[in-house]
């Protein structure tokens, strides 16, 4: 069943493409440039094999599953390989099809032809971009259909992911410690204790002030109570519950506590007494009196363990995962929805940066300066590379070249590189493929924050960098005019 579905959705790749290449011939010089696209990577067999590629690994996934695994297992399973690759395959053949093509354009002199077009310098990149575009949504829309089927029948049917909802989870406010009260804390030791705060260099100063906040924030003393809030945009829903997962000791890994919980306040209080185990997720409805709040207030006092003789002074919240709420909005497959736009949306920055490197550049460096983008983007650790003089050596001695040219140049590229690597980060926040597995929501904002950051900042100025970079090379006119 699923290599039919495979062959129906190459058939319907295929048809797609021709609905494209069939456009009506408006549009001029734009239009005409991503047709030729199309048509080209076609012809090439980039988009027909890379199709087929992709319909048949998504037909394999049946085949990672165990018999004995649980539905929600299956459906985890299915969607969280699925996703991851759609979106590999994706980004591998618009890689391909933007370095490619003004590579191959060049190693041909078609390039010739086409700067001297009236206004084709500048639509060139905008149409190829275009045309690639088009490329991965034809590829896209069969391949989200065809997973969809598949999560359906691993399921039997059991779960419609069109009618499994979807969850927004809320971490609580005081988990979270800021830079602002960690300032405060170091102020107020160095008050205390000037001799053995005043001596810590500024950084140690910070480790231990943060390492003692979070550990105050994140732990709950035995007999004490502690009131967590919560802030619920839209506010609460009913079927919403309280997910925590608490670490009691290495040495009492086996071992459960008890724990009262607080649901509300003033004389609206329901009070719940529960069975928490260590290292173990559990999950405890909200009562239907929180229903519609936007501010939610839950309280917790640790009792200690379940079995006698047995001391455990405090628990901890381990992971920022550890405490939140679990609201349903929504279904999983509108977050699947979301979460293939925001691939599309990587693709596009991926095209474009392709572009851009391939006006300067040969195939095999253009598809390298790419990679090393994308790693650096993702947080494979390059970042480091950019650490400016003044960050990195803020406590040590002067260095005597400080105020050379040269330093003072490799100063601006080392902060240039680190601001762009930082707010490239945004790639790795919008990666959804196993958020969505977990069954969470991807809201609007995240698709707009998405196509704001990486595909209109991000890729139109690549596009507009690529297409001036263009617009002012050499590409042997003159004498063979």
């Amino acid at each position: 069943m699923e290599w039919l579905l495979a062959l129906l959705a190459w058939i319907g790749c295929a048809a797609l493409f021709k609905i494209l290449l069939r456009l009506p011939a408006t549009g001029g010089a734009l239009l005409a440039i991503s047709r030729t696209l199309l048509a080209e990577v076609w012809r090439r067999g980039v988009i027909p094999v890379g199709g087929a590629v992709l319909f048949a690994g998504l037909a394999i996934l049946p085949l990672l599953l165990e018999e004995s695994s649980t539905v929600d297992a299956r459906l985890q399973t299915v969607l969280d390989y699925g996703q991851s690759w759609i979106s590999s395959v994706l980004l591998l053949l618009t890689m391909l099809m933007a370095c490619g093509t003004l590579s191959d354009e060049r190693v041909t002199g078609r390039i010739r032809l086409l700067v001297v077009r009236p206004g084709g310098t500048w639509k060139l990149l905008p149409g190829k971009w275009l045309g690639i575009i088009g490329a991965v949504l034809a590829l896209l829309v069969p391949a989200s259909l065809m997973l969809t089927i598949i999560c359906n029948q691993v399921t039997n049917n059991h779960k419609n992911i069109m009618a499994v909802p979807s969850v927004v989870l809320v971490s609580p406010e005081s988990l979270e410690v800021t830079d602002e009260e960690v300032q405060q804390y170091i102020s107020m030791q160095i008050q205390m204790n000037p001799q053995g705060w005043g001596g810590l260099d500024e950084e140690k100063a910070l480790e231990v002030a943060r390492s003692r906040l979070e550990r105050l924030y994140r732990s709950l003393i035995q007999r004490s109570r502690t009131d967590y809030r919560f802030v619920v945009e839209g506010g609460l829903t009913s079927g919403s519950q309280l997910a925590i997962r608490p670490a009691l000791g290495r040495v009492h890994r086996s071992e459960g506590a008890r724990l009262r919980l607080y649901f509300g306040e003033g004389n609206d209080v329901v009070e719940e007494e529960v069975v928490i185990w260590n290292g173990v997720r559990s999950r405890f409805d909200i009562p239907d009196s929180l229903v519609g709040k936007e501010q939610v207030s839950i309280g917790m006092q640790f009792f200690g363990a379940v079995d006698e003789g047995i001391q455990l002074p405090s628990l901890m919240w381990s992971g920022s995962d550890s405490l939140r709420l679990r609201i349903p909005q929504g279904t999983i497959f509108s977050s699947l929805l979301r979460g293939q736009f925001l691939t599309c949306i990587r693709c596009g920055f991926v095209a474009a940066l392709g572009l851009a490197a391939a006006t300067f550049l040969g195939l095999p460096v253009a598809i390298l300066l790419v990679v090393s983008f994308l790693i650096a983007a993702g947080g494979g650790g390059f970042t480091g590379a950019f650490e400016s003089e003044s960050h990195s050596h803020s406590h040590s001695h002067e260095d005597p070249r400080k105020g050379e040219a040269s330093r003072v140049i490799l100063d601006v590229l080392a902060d240039g590189g680190q601001w762009i690597v930082s707010n490239l980060g945004d790639w790795n926040r919008h990666v959804s493929g196993s958020r969505i597995a977990a069954g969470e929501r991807i809201t609007v904002s995240e698709l707009i924050s998405g196509f704001l950051s990486i595909g209109l900042l991000w890729g139109g100025g690549s596009l507009l960098l690529g297409s001036w970079i263009h617009a002012r090379r050499e590409h042997g006119l003159g004498a063979d005019r």
